[in-house]
Formats: C-alpha cells, structure tokens, sequence
C-alpha cells in the first residue's frame, strides 16, 4: 500500500525522519515526528499506521533500541559452520 499522492507530499518527509531518528534512538526527534504525523492520522493507509503505532509503542515501552539500524546483525551460516556443528551421534 501507498499513500495518496498528497498526502505523501505532506506526511512522508515525516516518516523518514522518523524512520532516521528510530534507528538513532533519537526518541526526542521521532516524538516530534509523531506529533508532526498525527493531524494526518485518518489520511495514512494500514502500513503506515502500523509503523506509526511500533514507534510510539517503542517509546512508551523504552525498546527503541529495536529499531537500531544494525542491518549486519545476522550472519548466513557458512558450509564450515555447518560442518563444524555436525553431530555424528545423531
């Protein structure tokens, strides 16, 4: 889903900076954005309404370090590894 075409121009400036100040852990930045976004509320399509509430949930529940922008966080097991954690008992 997208947003409509004015209220993208109006609202998605918004959301990226939310999106930048969630992986900062900037809370005082995305709590502004949050305000910012809010008049536009009934105007956002399901995702992004979804995304709206994650953050705000993440605020109130001090787990904004979810959003941490840690891209690299997850390494695909290698062959080797896979070799190295074989169990000849099994």
């Amino acid at each position: 889903m997208s947003l409509a075409p004015r209220v993208e121009v109006k609202v998605g400036p918004y959301f990226d900076i939310l999106e930048v100040a969630m992986a900062e852990q900037n809370i005082e930045l995305a709590e502004t954005m949050l305000s910012r976004i809010s008049p536009y509320f009934h105007l956002l399509d399901d995702e992004h309404k979804d995304y709206y509430h994650g953050c705000q949930y993440a605020i109130e529940e001090n787990i904004v370090h979810c959003f941490a922008g840690d891209e690299d966080a997850y390494d695909e097991p290698t062959e080797y590894d896979e070799w190295q954690s074989y169990n000849s008992d099994c």
